[in-house]
């Protein structure tokens, strides 16, 4: 879908690469679902998986839109990083952590290429193996309520410095955590200026596991107890804090699902709520947490965002966790909030 609407911006042909294909499945979806586009190329490092894959292309009769080769991903994308040779859109979609290839997929992009990329190492990301996290990712996990949602902008500023290195900017078209996995969709530009302004979307994240506030803080040096209740606080970063999805991209895609004959109601309810709280500040909370803290049986989170926006807050539920919600209210409102419902 995302990659669809992409296209559809673009208005031309585009060349899309699945460098870790396997049995050659999403390959296969791009070939057959986008119709305009010059080539898919295919690429695994194992010999049984291309003959799979290469099974599965001619069972499908896509042979004439895919190119297919058998080789380590880096020298693949290496090969396509050559001007004249550079692809539109690289999908990279490994088992476990997607951050050995990022630097070969970045050179790979034309400028204004469309990376897509996809993450499955969540107990890395969400804090169960901080050390690992703190190899791959350059940055430390924090376990915690909002967990999946720190997870996906580590991948992200990972992506970030990756990219900056290279004097590229990235911008967020599409971001989710699904599943056992979490997902986003970029932008590439090759602008050493607007490089340097992505960079500024970087930062931490300080948490309080005693009264569950955060606070958003740019230099680590600034790290203190609590403000509210003076605990001790945990740090996470740096990681990405800027906007994790386009609205108007994430319109399109909303645009083009509802005219689908099949469309996914699933995939619409998603949509619909990564859409509603695109403009909402990093980090959620859920009820569960907070009342089970205040010792009292939660409300439903309808009834919690209703209230905080009667109030004047700020607030919307969260694709990550359906007992989530945001917001610009801190925890000793909200808290205030809960303990005046009946």
């Amino acid at each position: 879908m995302a990659a669809r609407c992409f296209q559809s911006h673009l208005q031309r042909s585009i060349r899309i690469a699945d460098p870790l294909t396997g049995s050659g499945i999403l390959g296969l979806r791009y070939a057959a679902e986008i119709n305009s586009m010059n080539s898919v190329f295919l690429n695994d490092i194992e010999p049984d998986a291309i003959l799979f894959a290469l099974y599965n292309i001619l069972n499908n009769n896509l042979q004439d839109k895919i190119d297919i080769q058998c080789m380590d991903a880096n020298i693949f994308l290496n090969l396509h990083s050559i001007p004249g040779k550079r692809l539109d859109l690289i999908d990279l979609d490994p088992y476990g952590s997607p951050v050995t290839y990022i630097d070969s997929a970045l050179r790979a992009l034309i400028n204004g290429g469309f990376l897509a990329m996809t993450a499955t190492d969540m107990a890395v990301l969400c804090g169960a193996k901080p050390r690992p996290c703190l190899r791959k990712y350059d940055g430390k996990p924090l376990r915690s309520e909002y967990s999946r949602e720190v997870a996906l902008r580590l991948l992200f500023g990972s992506l970030v410095k990756s990219a900056c290195k290279q004097d590229m900017a990235i911008t967020a078209k599409f971001s989710h955590s699904t599943d056992h996995y979490i997902r986003l969709f970029v932008n590439v530009n090759r602008s050493a200026t607007e490089a340097n302004n992505t960079l500024n979307e970087m930062g931490y994240i300080l948490h309080c596991f005693h009264c569950l506030n955060r606070v958003i803080l740019k230099d680590p040096e600034k790290r203190g107890r609590c403000s509210i209740c003076n605990s001790s606080t945990a740090l996470a970063g740096p990681l990405y804090l800027g906007k994790l999805t386009d609205s108007e991209f994430c319109l399109n895609m909303i645009a083009s699902t509802n005219s689908l004959t099949k469309k996914s109601n699933r995939l619409s309810k998603i949509l619909s709520l990564i859409k509603d709280e695109v403009e909402a500040p990093p980090t959620y909370y859920t009820v569960d947490s907070i009342c089970h803290r205040l010792h009292r049986a939660p409300p439903s989170p309808n009834q919690v965002i209703e209230d905080l926006k009667s109030q004047g807050y700020y607030a919307t539920k969260t694709h990550f966790d359906g007992g989530g919600f945001k917001t610009d209210a801190t925890i000793k409102e909200i808290t205030t909030l809960l303990n005046q419902l009946n």
